[in-house]
Order: C-alpha cells, then structure tokens, then sequence
C-alpha cells in the first residue's frame, strides 16, 4: 500500500503547475483583492459618486472638487491584530466630472463601507426648457 502513495507520477504536471499559480497570485495577495470600481452617474440636478470603502470612516478619506474633477483619497489603517489579513494603505481615485457643478453644495456620506457623494449641478449646468417662437 505504502509503494502505491508513493508514486507521484500521476501527480507530476499538477505539482509542477503549483509555483507558476503561487507567483501568479504573489501580486494579488500584496495589492488585496480588487473591489468593485467607483460609480458615476447623472441625474437632471445632480452628479452621484458611489464608491466601496469596507472598514473606512471619516477620518481616514479626503474629498476635493479640483476644477471639473471629484478627487476621493484616503487611507486604510492596519489595526495591529494578528491574523488580519486585510489590505492597507493609501488609495485615489479620481472622477471627471461631466458638468459643472456647485462645489459649496456638495454632500457626502459614508454608511456600510459605501462612500456617496451628491455634486449638485451649477444653475449654468442644469438643463432648460428652451420656448418656441412660431415665424
């Protein structure tokens, strides 16, 4: 019984696979495992920005409306526990924003790990009924 757990040949090319799948996912494990990108969308009054910040509060990201761009940057703190293998570190991400909007009036809110952030648009921005004049 002993000599038929010893032959590994039938075993070979999956051990030999085995480090190319360790490098593979080396780099994953280092960066964390990727979360599901920001959301951007437009509404008639608003530009709405929603992105996953699991384990984030308000303390840990900034928020800046530099010219026609949203810039969300932060950091996640390591908490020092053993066996936490969660990813940590800086991270931005930044968002062209697809109008004007008014920087004074922008709201934010982080709830669940889900960061929101609400940019009213400009009175400039906003769309209008145009009258018809008949000729």
């Amino acid at each position: 019984m002993l000599s038929l757990l010893a032959n590994d040949a039938p075993f070979a090319p999956a051990n030999r696979l085995s480090p190319v799948l360790d490098r593979l996912f080396e780099g994953v494990a280092a960066r964390g495992w990727p979360t599901r990108g920001p959301a951007l969308w437009e509404s008639t009054d608003a530009v709405h920005f929603e992105m996953d910040v699991p384990g984030a509060t308000e303390q840990d990201v900034d928020i800046a409306i530099h010219g026609d761009e949203l810039i969300v940057c932060g950091e996640r703190k390591v908490r020092g526990r053993s066996g936490d293998d969660r990813s940590f570190g800086r991270f931005e991400t930044r968002a062209a924003l697809p109008c004007g909007v008014d920087a004074d009036r922008v709201e934010a809110t982080l709830a669940n790990g889900v960061l929101s952030i609400t940019c009213p648009k400009s009175e400039a921005a906003k769309p209008r009924k145009i009258a018809l004049k008949s000729a």
